[in-house]
């Protein structure tokens, strides 16, 4: 039996789904799955892909839930936001972008399924993914044990790992972007999606009308003064991802509509400055302390210097594996101090001097 909202599967016996409520279905119909209203319904893309509904959609993208006519599958089909369509880079970039993630095969990455070109404009087609995303969990449970989140971490550090050693950062590591595969009770398979769509801001000119690369609490030292990235960025989102995972809150956070006195983007301007010199709090000061073997991990993950956290995503893992048995961390490591970022271009410096000012402080004098 399916549950049309969560499409989770249960055994014959069962009529409702114990997650959602929902009444369970006998067969899987793509008319049951959730999407929203669009224009594009019965729209058929590639002469394959027939549009069903509206999955989601963001400044650079629009995802549809769409019916693979060779055989009735469904599938997400994401296909560049109508304002992008005629702007060459953009759609250069996009294919540049989906075939680099189309050579990346690992069971914790979403699956590409199709690549092509429709009246023009570049379309992707990834499999349709059944379950729910880490921050829909989050919202719910508002923090995870480490018994449950360690096994959904190791999963999207493999992941992600595969991508690293393809060349591939992805630098937008965030709860959002790691999808649960499973059933409640179960334990979940984890899949990192959302490739490169970060790196296509840079290419769209978004960027210079204020749109960061990267989700602003999220963004690595590195990111914040357009610094090139490296797998290091996404070990420091890694950590940002699992210091809210086990602790329920963010390191540094935008107080959205709550300082009416600041001006437009001064909040957002304070979380960069932080992002770039401030240690965040540790978890384990939190309402809910964090272990400290398991704080030590986030921690390294999140120092300001890229050369103090882990070298790569084997060995945060390998950490990871550590928790669960008496052994030292990796995470223990002597570091470079101070554990502040120090940039690596004159575009860099120029900005991480602009963000030091936000806090009252001279750029270099700490460094």
């Amino acid at each position: 039996m399916l549950c049309p909202r969560c499409h989770r599967r249960y055994a014959d016996d069962h009529r409702f789904c114990p997650h959602d409520g929902e009444k369970l279905v006998g067969a899987l119909d793509i008319r049951r799955i959730r999407s929203q209203p669009t224009e594009h319904v019965g729209t058929v893309i590639a002469e394959r892909y027939r549009v069903r509904g509206l999955i989601g959609q963001g400044a650079m993208a629009q995802v549809f839930l769409a019916e693979d006519t060779r055989g009735g599958a469904p599938v997400a089909l994401k296909l560049l936001a109508p304002r992008f369509r005629r702007e060459p880079k953009v759609k250069a970039r996009f294919l540049l972008e989906a075939k680099a993630a189309a050579t990346v095969a690992h069971p914790n990455l979403v699956e590409v399924l199709d690549i092509g070109l429709h009246e023009g404009s570049p379309y992707l087609v990834l499999e349709f993914l059944f379950g729910e995303a880490l921050s829909s969990l989050l919202l719910r449970e508002k923090r995870l044990s480490p018994e449950a989140g360690i096994p959904i971490l190791l999963q999207a550090a493999a992941g992600l790992g595969a991508a690293h050693r393809a060349g591939i950062v992805h630098r937008d590591v965030k709860p959002a972007n790691v999808f649960l595969v499973g059933e409640k009770g179960d334990a979940w398979a984890a899949k990192v999606v959302d490739f490169g769509f970060a790196k296509l801001y840079e290419h769209s000119g978004l960027t210079q009308a204020g749109v960061t690369v990267g989700t602003l609490e999220y963004m690595a030292p590195e990111q914040t003064v357009s610094d090139p990235p490296d797998a290091r960025t996404d070990i420091y989102g890694f950590g940002v991802l699992m210091y809210r995972m086990f602790s329920g809150k963010l390191p540094f956070s935008v107080a959205r509509g709550s300082s009416p006195a600041l001006s437009p983007g001064a909040d957002e301007a304070m979380v960069l400055s932080s992002q770039l010199i401030t240690q965040p709090p540790p978890p384990s000061l939190g309402a809910t302390p964090v272990e400290r073997a398991l704080e030590a991990v986030i921690m390294r993950c999140l120092r300001k210097r890229p050369e103090n956290r882990y070298p790569s995503m084997e060995a945060l893992g390998e950490d990871l594996g550590r928790l669960a048995r008496p052994l030292a961390l990796a995470a223990n490591a002597p570091i470079t101090e101070p554990d502040v970022y120090v940039a690596r271009t004159p575009f860099g410096a120029h900005a991480a001097r602009f963000l030091y000012r936000q806090l009252g402080l001279v750029y270099g004098a700490a460094t």
